[in-house]
């Protein structure tokens, strides 16, 4: 019992730099399974100290193992320890990159059972492995205060090509409507000088959470003090992005305090989608559509009028929606 604690004891020392779940005490296991281990990565044998080996069963650390040189060559000299029968995973730590990886290999637990030897290790083959996502937040941008904001984690990846979740936060209190998609919107604030806005992104694969990556959003001072007047007309301006897929801004002015009624066409003068009919206040406005109709449904590709009706005025642009 000494001798078992002792090594315990050693191994505990010698993996310090290891994951924190990654612990297991042998005292609590009655059976042991030994496996003597290769593990390659793209056909190539892992022979270096910075990677380590853990075994799991039921989602908890059976055995944890660094990788030595022998005779033989490079491998892991594993114990793994349950008191029950079941299925063993395995997954890597790699101190280099601070990452951990699955093996999509699984063996099953035989009580003082045993598979591979120096000679003919049990190989672990690095080709399943789950690698961690990558975020990627886009490139810094410029815009003026008032205008919609698009950010832009669309290039982000996952090795395995695993869907991705998204979560976006910031250093401003901006609220995003949807943060948790590859490109959500913002209306950008009004500013009293020009500021800059840290937004920061993280994927997960369902496994495994990205670092994070930031873009910086630079809200720019569009008016001057001499340019804080209200608008002097009704007027409807183009769309923003067009051709667009899926969302666009539909910016509009009102010199008054108006009921205002915004609504989308197709090209037969059907309605697709009324996006606002309510009072408003005087001054520059916006609203996004996201091309979908009035039930909630993506609508077709095409060409589509939207209109603007305030005060007896109307007001009418195209736009294209492009899939």
């Amino acid at each position: 019992m000494k001798s078992q604690l002792l090594l315990w004891i050693l191994v505990s020392v010698s993996l310090a730099d290891i994951p924190d779940t990654w612990t297991v005490n042998p005292q609590d296991y009655q059976y042991n399974y030994t496996i003597t281990a290769q593990l390659t990565i793209n056909s190539d044998v892992i022979s270096d100290t910075s990677k380590v080996l853990a075994a799991f069963m039921n989602g908890q650390c059976r055995g944890i193992s660094e990788f030595s040189d022998s005779e033989s060559g490079w491998m892991s000299f594993l114990v793994v320890h349950s008191n029950s029968l079941g299925p063993i995973t395995f997954q890597y730590y790699d101190r280099e990159e601070d990452v951990v990886h699955i093996i999509e290999e699984a063996i099953a637990f035989t009580p003082s059972g045993s598979v591979g030897n120096p000679d003919d290790p049990f190989v672990l083959n690095g080709a399943g492995l789950n690698q961690s996502p990558v975020a990627n937040a886009g490139v810094d941008q410029s815009i003026g205060e008032g205008y919609t904001v698009y950010l832009d984690g669309s290039e982000s990846y996952d090795p395995n090509n695993n869907v991705l979740g998204y979560s976006w936060s910031n250093n401003a209190g901006i609220e995003l409507p949807n943060p948790n998609i590859a490109s959500p919107f913002f209306t950008a604030p009004l500013v009293d000088q020009d500021e800059q806005y840290l937004f920061f992104l993280q994927v997960t694969d369902g496994t495994f959470i990205s670092e994070i990556d930031t873009v910086v959003i630079t809200i720019e001072y569009r008016l001057s003090v001499y340019s804080h007047y209200l608008p002097k007309e009704y007027s409807l301006l183009q769309n923003y992005p067009n051709p667009f897929n899926p969302i666009t801004t539909l910016g509009y002015n009102l010199p008054e305090y108006s009921h205002v009624n915004i609504s989308i066409y197709d090209m037969l003068g059907n309605k697709v989608k009324t996006l606002i009919s309510q009072d408003q206040d005087v001054g520059y406005q916006s609203i996004i559509w996201d091309a979908t109709n009035d039930y909630g449904y993506p609508v077709s590709a095409g060409v589509y009028l939207y209109q603007l009706q305030a005060n007896g005025v109307t007001r009418t642009k195209k736009m294209v929606l492009l899939k």
